[in-house]
């Protein structure tokens, strides 16, 4: 790896506060200056802001679970104080699972429908920016999401998302998770997404799932991110529940040989769930241009996030 300049982390989650200090230690050993936070709790906000001034955007974390069991009124309170809390945009984990925690059905209160809209239409005025995490990796579907009385297709799924793009134009998204769309198969369909709707960016959250993804083709993954270099932003996604210095460096060490170098076939450096049953997931370099990466782990958040700096 030999890109020196700084880097911004468009996806971190604070829980527990002594696994944020460690996670600042490690982020800044592999070029991290700046990140965008998602905080599970304001004590954990006000921590992150009153130790680390300047270095952090605030994200106000909301369940997905939510919308199903507290409804959309609470959403909106919660929408209404983020702004007085410190807060700079809203994040959404709502991806299946969530369904599946509170036994709602597939087609229960969609994110791109009318209920869900006057959410989306408060955030807009607010010009409150939405981090959306909505599907999931391919393999969880044929494995976690079988229950076809509670989950229904990623296609099923990436359709709502859509909608939510198509009906919202006028809100700023992030999508998390490469838009939910790294497999190689998928990308395709996630460009047709850039060409049609202008108002989203997309993360390479999570370390694990991009990796393996992206590296199964590394060239039309390397062609992906130089015609729509001006769309992503570099993110982990690492989740400060406890500290564990192997699993932090593990997602920035992945993530940061997956889009600099040109290794083939270098086993992930932590981990994989989803294939340690068949062989295990390997890393194949992207070797992007030193232009483009500047624009992926830098200059593309600053500009997507200009309004709070």
């Amino acid at each position: 790896m030999t890109f020196n300049e700084p880097i911004f982390d468009a996806h971190i989650h604070v829980v527990d506060t002594d696994a944020l200090d460690m996670l600042v230690e490690i982020s800044e050993s592999y070029g991290v200056k700046e990140s965008l936070l998602i905080c599970h709790s304001l004590g954990a906000r006000n921590y992150a802001e009153k130790t680390y001034p300047g270095r952090f955007i605030f994200a106000k974390y909301f369940s997905g679970a939510m919308r199903f069991v507290d409804g959309v009124d609470t959403i909106l309170k919660e929408i209404a104080t983020l702004r007085d809390e410190g807060y700079h945009m809203a994040k959404m984990q709502s991806a299946p699972v969530m369904r599946g925690r509170t036994a709602a059905k597939p087609d229960d209160l969609r994110m791109d429908e009318n209920e869900m809209a006057r959410v989306f239409d408060v955030m807009k005025d607010e010009g409150i920016p939405f981090l959306l995490h909505l599907s999931d990796p391919d393999t969880y579907y044929s494995t976690r999401y079988t229950d076809t009385s509670v989950y229904s297709s990623k296609e099923r799924d990436l359709d709502e998302l859509e909608g939510v793009l198509k009906r919202h134009s006028a809100l700023k998204f992030q999508l998390a998770h490469f838009g939910s769309q790294p497999e190689i198969y998928r990308l395709d369909n996630l460009a047709r997404w850039f060409d049609t709707y202008p108002n989203f960016n997309i993360d390479t959250s999570s370390a694990r799932w991009v990796s393996r993804e992206l590296s199964k083709d590394p060239r039309r993954a390397r062609e992906f991110f130089k015609k729509y270099q001006n769309r992503i932003v570099f993110g982990t996604d690492c989740v400060t529940w406890r500290p564990e210095r192997d699993y932090y460096e593990g997602r920035y060490l992945a993530l940061r040989l997956l889009l600099e170098t040109a290794i083939k076939q270098r086993p992930l450096p932590f981990t994989d769930t989803d294939t340690v049953n068949s062989g295990g997931t390997f890393i194949n370099g992207l070797d992007l241009p030193r232009s483009v990466l500047r624009k992926i782990y830098w200059l593309n958040a600053k500009d997507f996030y200009a309004e709070f700096w």
